[in-house]
C-alpha cells in the first residue's frame, strides 16, 4: 500500500535515480575499453566484458575440451568442460602457456596443430597421441578473424578424446588383419561380390585375379565372358540365391586352355545389410575333377559289376538247374539199383538162408546181406548212426516197417515171436523220441529214408 501512495515527485526522483545508475555502468564500461583495432578481439559495437561473456557462452556448450589461444599459445578463454577437467578457474589458466598448464610441459606439445596452422594459414585436424593422459586425442585449430589488442592471430582450439574409438579401429584393424589372413591360407578361390553389378570387391590370391578394379566382373574373370552368365549348364549361384535368400552349392564344368575340361564344386553364402536386403554373396571354388574323374570310373566298374553279377546270376541259375538235374538222376538210378536189389537180389539171398549151409557159409552170408544193405541203404546207415544207435536186429525191424509188413509177417521172418517184434516197435520209437505220441511210425520211417536220400545226394 505504501508503494501505492507514493506521490508522483518520489517516483520521478527514483526514476532519475535508475537512470544515473544505468550510465555510471555504461561510463564504467567505457573506461575499460581497450584501444580499437581492426577486426579487434571484440566487436566495436560490443564491449569486452559483454564480448568475452557471449564467447564464454558460446564454448560451454561444447561437452569436450575448448580453448581460444594466440599464435604464442597463450590461453584467453577455457570452456568449463576443460576447466573441470582442470580443477582450475579461467583466472586461473587466463594468460598461461597452453602447453604447461594441458600438458605440463614447457614446451610446444609434438604435434600440436596450432603451429603448422600458422605456416599454412588454415585450419588443421589430426590425431594425437597424448604421453601424459596415455590417451589418444583429435587436436583441431580454427584460425579465427579476430587479433588481440598488441595484434597476435587468434585460434579456435579442440581437443576430443577419441581414445575409445582409437581402440575401436585398432580392433577392426586387427580383425580384418587376421580375416584377410585366413582369407589369404585358402589354397581354393574365395571372393566376394556385388550382387547388384557383379563386381568382384575382394579376392584370395588363389582366385588369381590379380588387381581387382571397377570393371572384375565375376563373369569376366570365372568364364571369360561379357556378361552375366545364364548357361544352364554352368548355374550362376547369384541368381540363384537372389530368388531364394539362401546357400547354394552348384557344379561347374570350364575347359581351361592347355589343362582340359576341370571340375568345380561352387559355394555361395548370402550377405545382408541391417535392413534384410541382399547386398553380396561370399563364393569359393572347389576343384573336384579327380573326384569327378573317379565317379565316372566308379560308374564304368559299377556297370560292368552288374552285368557281370547278372551273368554270375544266369550262371547259378543254369547251375541250379543242372545239379537239381543230377541229383534227380542220381536219385532214380539209386531208386532203380534198391528195386533191382529188392527184386533180383534179396529174393535169391532169402533162398540161400533156406538151404543146408555150414557155419562158416551162414556167416559170410550175414556179412554179405549187412554190407550190401549199407551199401545201397542210407537209411540203414542213419538209423545205426552215433545220433540214433539202432541195433542191426531193430534195423530190420524199421526197414520191414517201412516196407509195410505187419508185426506176424515180421515175426515169421525173423522167426522171432509177435512180443518181441512189438518190444522191437517200443524201442524203436523211444530212440527216436516219438514215444506216447499219436505219430504212425511207417510214414515217420518212410520221411526218414527220404532225409538220408536227400543227405546222401
Amino acid at each position: 500500500m505504501e508503494d501505492l501512495m507514493k506521490t508522483k515527485e518520489q517516483l520521478i526522483g527514483e526514476l532519475n535515480e535508475l537512470r544515473k545508475s544505468i550510465d555510471d555502468v555504461k561510463k564504467n564500461a567505457q573506461e575499460r575499453k581497450l584501444p580499437k583495432h581492426e577486426n579487434q578481439w571484440w566487436n566495436n559495437n560490443l564491449d569486452e566484458i559483454t564480448f568475452m561473456s557471449v564467447m564464454q557462452n558460446i564454448i560451454n556448450v561444447f561437452p569436450y575440451y575448448v580453448i581460444i589461444i594466440d599464435e604464442n599459445h597463450n590461453i584467453l578463454l577455457a570452456n568449463e568442460t576443460t576447466l573441470n577437467v582442470l580443477g582450475k578457474s579461467i583466472e586461473d589458466i587466463a594468460g598461461h602457456y597452453c602447453p604447461n598448464i594441458i600438458h605440463g610441459i614447457d614446451e610446444v606439445f609434438p604435434g600440436c596443430p596450432l603451429e603448422e596452422a600458422l605456416k599454412k594459414d588454415k585450419c588443421i585436424e589430426k590425431d594425437l597421441l597424448d604421453p601424459f593422459y596415455k590417451t589418444w586425442v583429435s587436436s583441431a585449430i580454427y584460425p579465427m578473424n579476430f587479433k588481440t589488442p598488441d595484434g597476435k592471430k587468434i585460434f579456435f582450439h579442440i581437443a576430443r578424446d577419441i581414445t575409445e574409438r582409437k581402440n575401436a579401429e585398432e580392433t577392426i584393424h586387427r580383425q580384418n588383419d587376421l580375416l584377410k589372413n585366413l582369407i589369404e591360407s585358402l589354397t581354393q578361390p574365395f571372393f566376394v561380390i556385388d550382387v547388384n553389378d557383379y563386381t568382384i570387391i575382394m579376392a584370395n590370391s588363389a582366385s588369381k585375379f590379380g588387381t581387382l578394379t571397377k570393371k572384375s566382373k565375376c563373369f569376366k574373370l570365372t568364364h571369360h565372358k561379357n556378361k552375366p552368365c545364364i548357361d544352364t549348364k554352368n548355374k550362376c549361384p547369384i541368381e540363384i540365391i537372389k530368388k531364394t535368400k539362401k546357400p547354394v552349392v552348384v557344379e561347374h564344368e570350364h575347359y581351361i586352355s592347355n589343362v582340359g575340361v576341370r571340375y568345380f564344386e561352387v559355394h555361395g553364402y548370402p550377405l545382408f545389410d541391417k535392413d534384410g536386403k541382399l547386398i553380396q554373396i561370399i563364393e569359393y571354388t572347389l576343384d573336384i575333377t579327380k573326384r569327378k574323374q573317379a565317379e565316372k570310373k566308379l560308374k564304368v566298374i559299377k556297370k560292368k559289376l552288374e552285368i557281370k553279377t547278372k551273368n554270375l546270376e544266369e550262371y547259378n541259375i543254369a547251375l541250379k538247374v543242372l545239379l537239381d538235374h543230377q541229383k534227380d538222376e542220381k536219385k532214380n538210378m539209386n531208386r532203380n539199383i534198391l528195386e533191382n536189389i529188392k527184386t533180383l537180389v534179396n529174393p535169391y539171398l532169402e533162398k540161400l538162408k533156406d538151404t543146408l549151409l555150414t557155419e562158416s557159409q551162414t556167416t559170410l552170408l550175414n556179412i554179405l546181406e549187412s554190407n550190401l544193405t549199407k551199401i545201397i541203404r542210407p537209411f540203414s546207415t542213419l538209423l545205426m548212426s552215433e545220433s540214433i544207435k539202432f541195433s542191426p536186429s531193430e534195423v530190420r525191424v524199421a526197414d520191414m516197417v517201412k516196407e509195410g509188413k505187419t508185426a506176424k509177417e515180421i515175426a515169421q521172418i525173423m522167426y522171432i515171436s509177435e512180443n518181441t517184434v512189438k518190444a522191437y516197435y517200443t524201442n524203436i520209437r523211444s530212440k527216436l523220441k516219438i514215444k506216447n505220441q499219436k505219430i504212425n511210425l511207417r510214414t515217420y520211417l518212410q520221411s526218414l529214408e527220404e532225409l538220408a536220400w536227400y543227405k546222401k545226394l
